[in-house]
């Protein structure tokens, strides 16, 4: 007779109906993506989809039920149903969809995701954040799937509702991901801010979105960008670890790092910076951890690189063409990889078949998943799942800082995050200071401190059970000194039409990141309008540092000299502006002040009128020589040198402005000047008749007739 041990029979029990369990669970079972391009999963591996409708450049999501029938998938912008038909109310749901979309039609990394509404069989959410070249301003949305409508199709019935976003200026990177809550029944959706290092985690529970996020300070500024718009940085995937316990991103120009996450809080917390692979100038897009949790995999030119964490070093696991798109972990526990390069054929799906194994033997693979061609591809995006973690089999335990970067004076304050809650635990705190005495240490859940000195400081939290169980957490703390700076407008009063140029003072060392009352980042702001303007200035190993100008830009004077006047000769006429406020200055083309000026003969006249707030307008006249003005031409002249009748000289014209030729009488020229000066007296000429002409340099005018020269 067999003797059983129950324990073990138990066990195996448990086992079956888990896995039993999982196996059930295949809500992620099929994909859609790119260009009308998907995958189903099944016992024998994934299978090529073509029956897709969407068309996606990077964010989609799709979900299926526990047996793993389809029920819908997105780009953010449009659903669709089962059966492949645009779902009613599924068209503008929230996503940008703009003609300067990146890659049409949607251009966010992470820019939708789908998830199902705690407790409800029927009703899904769906999440959207907007891309950078639409300057994110479309933030965080979310609408609402009711699959119990349209026949069981589904509807739409709420949807584009904007979500608050407590930080900054309101905007959010192209980083999403939904991750289930310890308690295995609600959802956190984790987002990133924008020039900021903010976390905010939403909890989505039965009763719907709770709208005040979790808030979590923590490594690197997202900011900036290589790339005209400076914005690059908020490109890049965020992932949460199969096992819950661990957070990643990359920004796609800037640092890959990884953080702990408390999947029972929502807290992000103990920021590290992972080490560069070895290329020049790495742009960080798709990343995934491996199943348990240990490994991290990162795409890179043309190369897939493993870390183990939580700090090692990036170790080359395979060579791959066009790495550059997303990575995703898949239902069968293996890893998948965009494959596109639509000019050489290259279109499929690479994969990490043993994503656990550290090194070569993970097993990189190009072109895993066949089949796809010119009307059936991959793009940058794979569908972005709901993270699904164990239940947790210890206390989940670390803690929050409102602020990882503490400005020296200012306290720090410390959150305990520890899940399930304890009512009963003692939670002290070593802030890593000895020379504080008795203020190194505190009790409490929420506690601060202030800092003797700048540095960095390791801080532990210890949480003690009435059992005798204890916890501890540590995550590091730099304490600095505030950036030196100060804005200097070029003037603060400026003249409409004109810029101003906002800099700061002193000179700042390289690596100063700048944020404007505008959003943007360069060292300077250029403004052309009234108003309020600040800066934010944080110099590296710096807190940053605030501060403001109002600049007031004030008209310029209205100045006319009215219409152009005619003169004639020896006359005179008086050049009056426009009326003009008391206390306007004036300055004419020769120097002179007065608030007139008295023009004697024909030229172009100018004033420039000043108000006393420094602003300037000039203003021109033209006064002519009239057309109708009176004349005379002598016929006659006697150069013998007594004074009288010695040149001819026409009285009357505009002096200067006329061109004269003088031909004899066999029509030689022998005389021709340009502007004529009333000073010809037939030099080395006979006595006799000549004719002259004469013709006026501006108007075209011609005077023509015969001259006696007598001597």
């Amino acid at each position: 007779m067999k003797h059983f041990n129950a324990p073990v029979v138990l066990c195996c029990l448990l086992c079956l109906l888990l896995s039993r369990g999982a196996r059930a669970q295949r809500e992620f079972d099929n994909w859609y993506f790119g260009l009308r391009a998907g995958v189903a999963f099944g016992p024998s591996g994934p299978r090529l989809l073509t029956d897709g409708a969407m068309s996606s450049g990077e964010g989609c999501a799709a979900i299926s039920d526990a047996q793993g029938n389809l029920l819908l998938y997105t780009n953010g912008i449009t659903v669709w149903n089962r059966q492949h038909q645009i779902m009613v109310g599924g068209t503008e749901i929230g996503g940008y969809n703009g003609t300067n979309s990146e890659l049409t039609p949607n251009s966010a990394t992470q820019g939708v995701t789908v998830v199902p509404r705690p407790g409800s069989r029927t009703e899904y959410f769906i999440f959207t954040v907007d891309a950078a070249e639409n300057s994110f301003r479309h933030g965080f949305r979310y609408s609402v799937v009711d699959l119990s409508r349209q026949g069981g199709l589904g509807e739409v019935v709420r949807k584009d509702v904007q979500i608050p976003v407590p930080v900054g200026d309101g905007r959010l990177t192209e980083k999403l991901v939904a991750v289930r809550h310890a308690n295995q029944q609600d959802i956190w959706l984790v987002v990133h801010g924008w020039n900021n290092n903010v976390f905010l985690s939403y909890l989505l529970t039965a009763n719907g979105l709770a709208p005040a996020p979790v808030w979590s300070s923590g490594g690197v500024v997202h900011q900036g960008g290589r790339n005209g718009r400076s914005d690059y940085n908020a490109l890049g995937y965020m992932k949460v670890a199969p096992t819950g316990r661990r957070l990643a991103l990359g920004q796609y120009n800037g640092a890959l790092e990884l953080f702990d996450f408390n999947y029972g809080t929502g807290v992000v917390s103990g920021p590290r910076r992972l080490p560069d692979p070895p290329v020049s100038l790495p742009a960080y897009y798709g990343l995934e951890f491996s199943p348990d949790g240990n490994l991290l995999y990162v795409g890179l030119v043309n190369n897939i690189y493993q870390y183990a964490l939580p700090g090692g070093n990036p170790v080359l696991v395979g060579g791959v063409s066009n790495a550059n798109g997303a990575l995703q972990l898949g239902p069968d526990q293996k890893i998948y990889q965009t494959r596109l390069n639509v000019a050489t054929a290259t279109l499929g799906l690479n994969v990490i078949a043993a994503p656990n194994v550290a090194g070569l033997g993970c097993g990189v693979r190009e072109n895993a998943v066949t089949g796809f061609d010119a009307a059936h591809f991959p793009s940058m995006g794979l569908p972005n799942v709901l993270v699904r973690p164990p239940v947790p089999g210890e206390v989940l335990v670390n803690f929050a800082l409102l602020s990882s970067d503490v400005c020296f004076g200012d306290d720090a304050v410390f959150s305990a995050s520890i899940y399930p809650l304890i009512p009963d635990a003692t939670i002290t705190w070593n802030f890593g200071e000895p020379g504080a005495g008795a203020g190194n240490v505190a009790t409490g859940a929420r506690v601060t401190h202030r800092y003797a000195q700048p540095g960095t400081y390791t801080v532990t939290m210890t949480v003690r059970e009435v059992s005798g169980a204890v916890h501890t957490y540590s995550q590091a703390v730099n304490v600095f000194h505030y950036t030196v700076a100060r804005l200097a407008p070029t003037a603060p009063a400026q003249c409409i039409g004109t810029t101003a140029v906002l800099s700061v003072v002193p000179a700042v060392p390289d690596g100063t990141r700048f944020l404007w009352s505008d959003g943007s980042t360069a060292p300077t702001l250029r403004v052309r309008s009234s108003g309020h303007y600040w800066v934010e200035v944080t110099a590296p190993q710096r807190c940053p540092v605030r501060d403001s100008v109002t600049l007031t830009f004030y008209p310029a004077p209205v100045v006319s000299l009215g219409a152009d006047p005619e003169i004639c000769a020896n006359e005179r006429v008086l050049l009056r502006p426009s009326p003009q406020p008391a206390g306007n200055t004036y300055r004419w083309q020769d120097g002179s002040t007065g608030a007139s000026f008295d023009a004697t003969q024909a030229g172009r006249y100018t004033v420039l009128v000043t108000n006393p707030n420094g602003c300037s307008t000039e203003a021109a006249v033209q006064v002519r020589f009239g057309e109708s003005c009176p004349f005379m031409i002598p016929n006659i002249i006697t150069p013998n040198g007594d004074g009288q009748n010695d040149a001819f000289a026409p009285q009357g014209l505009e002096p200067n402005a006329w061109r004269l030729q003088v031909f004899n009488r066999w029509g030689v020229k022998v005389y021709e000047q340009p502007a004529y000066q009333n000073d010809w007296a037939a030099p080395g000429q006979s006595a006799g008749t000549y004719f002259y002409l004469l013709e006026h340099a501006t108007s075209g005018r011609r005077l023509k007739g015969w001259l006696e020269v007598v001597r």
